[in-house]
């Protein structure tokens, strides 16, 4: 299928972007053993453990005004080519029987959507729901803010996100992982209409933690519950898909910022990935830009639901191209320890 571009719209407007945070350029040659290895952080609020729901959620509130919202800057795409050197010999793969690891799940309350429609640029471009189970991501890194984009998946405790790694820490191998982190599910017209999420604790890969390769580029993100409630059962949740061909039939969603968009609401690109290098894939001449990197690369897309599979995440252009981490088993590892952390 050729790729198509659209944006929300329907009274109010949705449908994101991509956006990355700065990241280190991809290696020349290849870590030591334990690229594959989890690493794992403790989000913080103003720099402080982020303990509890009500603590984080009153200081994360307090941080993230519309004002501040509107002000923060799409996060930096990481730099890379079409074919690292190193990535082979660093991550040369463990790729098992394709596998749905989870099932997209719907919103409890019918309501939970806005029922925004995304429409194409011309008469031939289908209409593309948003969905409620994507949003904005917001965090503080250097006393400066920034967005980035991300999808909710559905897990046995209800509450993670996926995003890039650059989403979550510098890929710098230190210890400090981005503050004030805020995710922003459905975000609409510049507005957050299921209220900011904050998160509890971060997993990701020590191939990107340490080292900031970008065919680890990938995290999930364990959230805490809303006034009592889960993420998932709020906002529903993509399903998460691995060892699926690098050859498929996608649609992106996330919240590009630079011209012709602006961030604030969902955009969708929709075509065929191919295979790049030895563990990522691409979608050529991909028109999405900063802002939306960390959403999701979505296979089985089901309009109506309004979810698919997570099959990859944003990471960078190159050329025009848009480029993700293939989800393998060593992606299905990482998830496997998040998912029941509550």
């Amino acid at each position: 299928m050729r790729r198509k571009l659209g944006f929300a719209s329907v009274g109010i407007m949705l449908l994101a972007s991509v956006t990355v945070v700065q990241a280190p350029a991809q290696a020349g040659t290849a870590a030591p053993n334990g690229s594959a290895t989890v690493a794992e952080g403790r989000a913080t609020v103003d720099g402080r453990p982020s303990t509890d729901a009500d603590t984080a959620a009153a200081v994360g509130n307090a941080y993230w005004t519309p004002e501040r919202m509107r002000a923060a800057r799409p996060a930096p795409l990481p730099d890379g080519v079409d074919a690292p050197d190193g990535e082979a010999a660093d991550r040369p793969g463990r790729v098992g029987a394709p596998r749905d690891v989870a099932e997209p799940a719907a919103p409890r309350s019918p309501a939970a959507g806005l029922g925004v429609t995304a429409r194409g640029t011309s008469q031939a471009t289908q209409a593309v729901n948003a969905s409620p189970g994507v949003g904005r991501v917001f965090f503080r890194h250097n006393n400066e803010d920034f967005f980035c984009s991300g999808a909710t998946v559905n897990n046995p405790q209800a509450n993670l996100v996926s995003t890039a790694g650059h989403c979550v820490h510098p890929g710098d191998g230190g210890s400090v992982w981005y503050d004030n982190w805020a995710y922003a599910p459905e975000f609409t017209n510049g507005v957050a209409v299921h209220g900011l999420w904050f998160p509890k604790e971060f997993t990701s890969v020590e191939g990107w933690v340490d080292w900031g390769f970008l065919w680890w580029d990938f995290a999930f993100v364990t959230m805490h519950p809303r006034g009592g409630k889960r993420l998932v059962h709020v906002t529903g949740g993509q399903g998460l898909s691995v060892n699926q061909s690098k050859k498929l039939s996608v649609l992106l969603l996330g919240y590009p910022a630079e011209p012709p968009y602006d961030g604030e609401s969902q955009y969708y690109d929709q075509g065929t990935t191919k295979a790049a290098g030895a563990q990522r894939i691409k979608l050529k001449d991909c028109p999405l830009t900063r802002g939306a990197s960390g959403g999701p690369f979505l296979r089985a897309w089901d309009n109506d639901l309004r979810f698919g599979f997570v099959n990859s995440v944003m990471s960078y252009k190159f050329s025009g191209n848009m480029y993700g981490p293939y989800f393998d088993d060593d992606v299905l590892d990482i998830y496997n320890v998040a998912k029941n952390k509550q």
